[in-house]
């Protein structure tokens, strides 16, 4: 049921709002992805040292949700939400500007602590005003809209590279941080009440932290969480190279390929928000969507150990794969968080480490392992789809009668 709460958005324009914010972080993410191989030949350095302004990212993106949930539970969310768009607008204007690749993977560090407080506290958020099965159908709702971003970002991506420069791209981030801060200022009121609002020491924090790892009702949904994202994480970062420098497609035309992979996660999402809580408990299109991506992952590695590399051959699992992510993740993320009314954001931050945690061990290991063939990426997709479905029968089991 709908939570009370004084935002002045609500409904449709809550679903949006929190979509836009965040897909913020997607878009960091995802629309200078064409543009990594005329990064690398712009300064002039090898494709790995380029490869950290996304890796890093990604493991700042995740560790500094840790602090930005307990401090929005402690000062509230609009505060900490803020201050996290302004240093991510400054931030962005940085990369856009930066003379030498260590200025930009610095200044891509500092975009990463603003740009992840906006979907960390956008969970928060939905948490604040909605429990239950409508809570995980406004998720899936905003996966379905965010769904949008990355699937408009390398798409747009590249098109602005090719034709203004790749930095170009960040001052697009620049100008989308800015209006965020505008929309949030005119359209969004403070969703916990002081009443709420916990105060609590770091060694308080850490051992609900424990507490939360410790609860097999939050640990088990969050590692689908987790592993699903690995999947989306291993799948960008080995990618750029496979398609641009393998397979010699254009940055403009690998930009497209996102259309099919994201539109299949919006898919996944579209049908989650009509069958969760009406035709199929959460449980259940957890375990569906996890077994999907997990046979997703089994095809790829297959194709790709016995040798046939093609856009379709790596396109159609993944595909797949990015359903299997649509059904899964928004019921997961609602299964995780949805005990912990009074610890919202701490949750949210905790789900958020996970997820892109797991995203940033995938793309460590992609680039560990090498992005001359397309098998490292195949084999990190495969082994954290398997990963998923070992967590969504761990749910399963712990819901079976009896238990």
């Amino acid at each position: 049921m709908s939570v009370a709460g004084n935002g002045r958005a609500g409904g449709t324009g809550l679903i949006l709002l929190m979509a836009y914010l965040t897909g913020i972080g997607q878009l960091a993410l995802s629309l200078y992805l064409p543009s990594l191989p005329a990064i690398a030949d712009d300064y002039g350095v090898p494709d790995a040292q380029v490869q950290l302004t996304f890796t890093l990212f990604i493991l700042i993106f995740a560790v500094v949700q840790l602090i930005v949930g307990p401090l929005s539970d402690r000062y509230g969310r609009l505060p900490v939400l803020h201050a996290g768009l302004i240093v991510f607008s400054v931030a962005s204007l940085v990369c856009m500007i930066a003379p030498t690749v260590e200025i930009l993977i610095a200044a891509r560090i500092v975009q990463a602590f603003g740009a992840c407080v906006a979907p960390t506290l956008s969970r928060a958020i939905v948490r604040d005003r909605y429990e239950g099965a409508e809570s995980a159908r406004v998720l899936a709702a905003i996966g379905m809209v965010m769904a949008l971003a990355p699937a408009f970002g390398p798409t747009a991506g590249g098109f602005i590279a090719t034709w203004f420069g790749w930095r170009t791209v960040f001052g697009v981030l620049t100008a989308l941080g800015l209006l965020s801060i505008v929309f949030v200022y005119l359209s969004l009121d403070e969703t916990l009440p002081r009443d709420r609002r916990r105060r609590a020491q770091i060694t308080s924090i850490v051992a609900r932290y424990f507490s939360l790892l410790r609860d097999s009702r939050f640990l088990a949904p969050a590692l689908v969480v987790g592993f699903g994202m690995a999947g989306l994480g291993g799948y960008i970062a080995g990618a750029p190279f496979v398609f641009i420098r393998l397979l010699d497609v254009s940055p403009q035309v690998f930009g497209m390929f996102s259309m099919l992979n994201v539109g299949s996660f919006a898919l996944g999402s579209a049908i989650a928000t009509r069958l969760t809580g009406r035709v199929y408990s959460v449980t259940v299109m957890i375990a569906i969507g996890s077994a999907l991506s997990a046979l997703s992952g089994i095809v790829l590695i297959i194709t790709m150990a016995l040798g046939f590399w093609s856009v379709l051959s790596i396109l159609a699992p993944m595909a797949f794969y990015f359903v299997g992510m649509g059904l899964s993740m928004p019921n997961a993320m609602a299964e995780a968080i949805n005990r912990y009314a009074d610890d919202a954001g701490l949750a949210s931050a905790l789900l958020g480490f996970l997820q892109f945690g797991g995203w940033a061990g995938a793309s460590l290991a992609v680039g560990a392992l090498g992005t001359g063939t397309p098998v490292p990426l195949a084999a990190v997709v495969c082994a954290v789809g398997l990963g998923m479905l070992a967590a969504a029968l761990l749910i399963l089991a712990r819901r079976a009668p009896g238990t």
